[in-house]
């Protein structure tokens, strides 16, 4: 059984793809790597059939959203370490063998293994060393846009990014609900931020490694969808994410910010998106009440050590 397998989720991205491929072979041409395909029309699945006839192509048909798309490709899995990879990402040299390597040194309550990630366009700049997550809820990159000399102590995040992140396969299958080992109702945005946060109250950690490089396009794929798409897919999973995990002191502190999300959600997007919200409500209640029976740490404790202060006291840098 391979120590670390690679999963990444497609969506018209050929080009990208191709490369993010191309630089994992390059590092270990034996790793494991399963590509799911979401119904691409631009001939991403027969140009990586053809190139690396070695990497398992599951073609689903249909878009089913990145997190879906994930669990289908874990589930295809059996490396001890899931390697959730973007597919507009390029691992530099020796990245895979740092968090391999990283993964094999792990305290056994780590579950969860960051790189640098940092843009494309600016490779001075990181776009995520982890996870932050703030008092009303919303959740940034940390270190997002600020030089890489910012990012080269390795300090633990609250989570992982699914943009490139490892995740130990024993803690995925602890943390798995109905809804998968990422929740599928998201679609995509805050999926990766539910997914550690349940682990955290499951009590598994984190951590960072600095030297461990990859680069990434941001917003490869979603980006096209337009920016209505990207402010509702954010504002819908966050109120759900919070209602399934924040605890009431939180929900309740949360709520002026909610209720904005509530009047921008209709704004971009209708009545729709609310209604789809509502529906999914009770599944999220029940999932709740699940994540609570078996968490080893309460929700106000983690809240307490890890949950931060007012984003508008830890602004976000501009990345051009």
């Amino acid at each position: 059984m391979s120590r670390v397998a690679v999963v990444i989720v497609n969506w018209n991205s050929k080009d990208d793809v191709l490369a993010g491929v191309a630089s994992l072979v390059a590092d270990d041409p034996a790793v494991p790597i399963v590509v799911v395909d979401n119904g691409s029309v631009d001939g991403s699945v027969e140009a990586l059939r053809e190139r690396f006839p070695s990497v398992d192509v599951l073609a689903t048909g249909e878009n089913l959203g990145f997190a879906e798309g994930c669990n289908r490709g874990i589930a295809r899995t059996e490396a001890e370490w899931v390697y959730l990879f973007n597919n507009d990402a390029v691992s530099m040299p020796g990245a895979l063998t740092k968090l391999r390597d990283a993964a094999a040194a792990a305290p056994p309550d780590v579950g969860m293994i960051q790189p640098c990630i940092v843009f494309t366009k600016h490779p001075d700049k990181v776009n995520s060393s982890g996870v932050i997550v703030f008092t009303n809820g919303s959740a940034r990159d940390r270190h997002f846009g600020e030089g890489v000399e910012a990012a080269q102590e390795p300090s633990e995040p609250f989570c992982t990014t699914a943009g490139a992140a490892l995740y130990r396969r024993e803690m995925l299958e602890d943390v798995r609900r109905d809804s998968g080992y990422l929740d599928r109702t998201f679609f995509m945005y805050y999926e990766d931020v539910d997914l550690g946060w349940r682990c955290r109250l499951a009590g598994w950690r984190a951590m960072y490694v600095p030297d461990a490089v990859v680069r990434h396009k941001f917003r490869g794929s979603s980006g096209r969808r337009g920016a209505d798409f990207v402010v509702v897919q954010c504002k819908v999973n966050r109120i759900a994410m919070l209602l399934k995990l924040a605890s009431r002191g939180m929900l309740l502190r949360s709520l002026p910010k909610t209720a904005w999300d509530l009047a921008k959600i209709s704004q971009a997007g209708g009545v729709r998106p609310l209604l789809s919200l509502a529906a999914r409500l009770p599944a999220t209640l029940r999932e709740r009440s699940e994540v609570r029976s078996r968490a080893e740490v309460s929700a106000a404790r983690l809240e307490r050590r890890w949950i931060r202060d007012s984003e508008r006291r830890n602004p976000a840098p501009k990345v051009d």
